[in-house]
């Protein structure tokens, strides 16, 4: 996935919200308490802003007021453009990406679509899985949040689905929960501001869904560094609470799980920090 600096050159529904998690998260520095920002931004891209959050608390961590920041900013993004024809593909749950292109050997693309192809090989006659789904291309411009997707989107009937960040190697923990969270405000946006004409989206479906967990997926080794269970705990009391102040239809929660094999399950946060 790619942080606000990779699209600066062109508009985005993202533009500026990277920005609103650094400060929320305190990684963009602070002069008088001797606290420098780590790396370059996104902040919360880097291992140690995630090692940081792993060993100190957040003091003064509002989650309601970051996830109602981040929606303002989707909005002003929106408002600022007047192009909002969208892609056809936005939100579809068909059409499954199973092949590899040729000398794509990233470990997450591969246990994406072996995922996706093992999936559909036991279940034959039901699609539950989708990968790669588009959520936000050509909101704002024709060519803008082309790559912004779902890793994977599960299906699990009741009008109930999980957005799925899958992870291996790559980035860290942190980095991955605020892009599906980023990516759950985006679906709000889309599903409930009278802003959003719902004639742009061809797929329905997963717009009409009543329950919508977030899931950060990676092998138990991916979080074995880290500690997280505070952030995890503080982005679901904000996700409930966002979604009375907005009078959603629909229910958010978010959690980090284990992936080993063909077993999921929660993690389980060292309790010796």
């Amino acid at each position: 996935m790619t942080g606000d600096l990779v699209h600066s050159s062109s508009p985005s529904i993202f533009s500026g919200v990277d920005n609103l998690i650094d400060v929320a998260l305190q990684l963009t520095g602070d002069v008088p308490l001797g606290r420098v920002a780590i790396g370059n931004p996104p902040h919360h891209r880097h291992d140690k802003s995630c090692q940081r959050l792993s060993t100190y608390p957040l003091e003064r961590f509002d989650c309601l007021a970051l996830l109602m920041a981040i929606y303002g900013k989707i909005v002003i993004n929106w408002d600022a453009s007047n192009y909002h024809e969208g892609s056809d593909e936005n939100w579809r749950l068909d059409d499954p990406r199973i092949e590899l292109a040729k000398g794509n050997v990233s470990p997450e693309v591969c246990l994406e679509r072996a995922i996706v192809r093992t999936m559909s090989a036991l279940e034959p006659m039901r699609i539950s899985w989708a990968n790669q789904v588009p959520i936000a291309s050509g909101l704002v411009h024709a060519t803008a949040d082309r790559s912004r997707k779902i890793d994977l989107v599960h299906t699990l009937g009741g009008d109930t689905f999980e957005f799925i960040e899958l992870k291996v190697k790559s980035d860290t923990p942190l980095y991955a929960a605020m892009e599906i969270l980023k990516y759950a405000l985006v679906y709000a946006f889309c599903r409930h501001d009278s802003r959003v004409p719902q004639s742009i989206f061809r797929h329905r479906e997963l717009l009409e869904a009543k329950r919508i967990h977030l899931r950060v997926l990676a092998p138990a080794a991916y979080y074995r560094s880290y500690d997280l269970s505070r952030l995890e705990a503080s982005l679901n009391e904000g996700l409930a609470a966002f979604a009375v102040a907005e009078r959603l239809t629909f229910v958010l929660d978010f959690a980090f799980e284990a992936l080993a094999f063909i077993a999921r399950s929660p993690v389980k946060w060292s309790s010796q920090r």
